[in-house]
């Protein structure tokens, strides 16, 4: 009768203890769940943060536009390494209210005044405005035939410090003069870097 009453009284301990067991490992599921809950919805945060800063990055680069202003200065062909002050025919200074002199053969002398307009935000136009020098050889220039309505090249900058010119040669007419195509294109197309 003794084991029976004993036996009798622990069964309540028995089963307090399997209920005991059920809430810690139901307790244990929950934070298993949660802990992931929260692990997915941190990824979704980061995610969320990550477009929110490629979307402003994005708009700051379209807004902030590059001005005439960033583009003068005083520029030198990418493939000269002399750095000294005189770079002969392989510098372009850029000004944008006034026209600037360009070198196209400093053997034959022959120099153009050209202006510059803003194509677009990292393009400018090169216009030409007058000429002088003669090739060796050759009956004089046309100077005073070449249109001016027309870019005679484009520029086309990767960062404010550095272009590259693309060379379309003196038009007449409203087209390519063949005859002087060479001059400017030899000398002048190519990369550049800021002095």
């Amino acid at each position: 009768m003794k084991k029976l009453l004993i036996a009798l009284l622990c069964l309540p301990l028995a089963f307090a203890c399997k209920d005991d067991q059920k809430s810690n490992s139901d307790t244990t599921e929950s934070t298993e769940v949660t802990k992931k809950e929260t692990a997915e919805m941190e990824k979704e945060a980061v995610s969320e943060k990550q477009s929110i800063v490629k979307s402003s990055t994005k708009s700051e680069l379209k807004s902030s536009e590059i001005t005439p202003k960033d583009l003068a200065g005083e520029f030198q062909r990418s493939d000269d390494n002399n750095d000294d002050l005189n770079c002969n025919c392989n510098c372009i200074s850029i000004q944008m209210e006034q026209n600037t002199k360009l070198c196209l053969d400093l053997e034959e002398n022959i120099h153009i005044q050209v202006k510059f307009k803003q194509d677009n935000k990292s393009n400018l136009a090169m216009y030409y405005v007058s000429g002088s020098g003669k090739m060796e050889g050759q009956d004089e220039i046309p100077w005073a035939d070449f249109d001016t309505n027309q870019p005679l090249a484009m520029l086309q900058f990767t960062t404010p410090n550095n272009f590259e010119l693309d060379w379309k040669g003196f038009m007449k007419n409203g087209e390519i003069a063949m005859d002087y195509a060479v001059l400017g294109k030899k000398n002048l197309e190519g990369n550049y870097k800021r002095k």
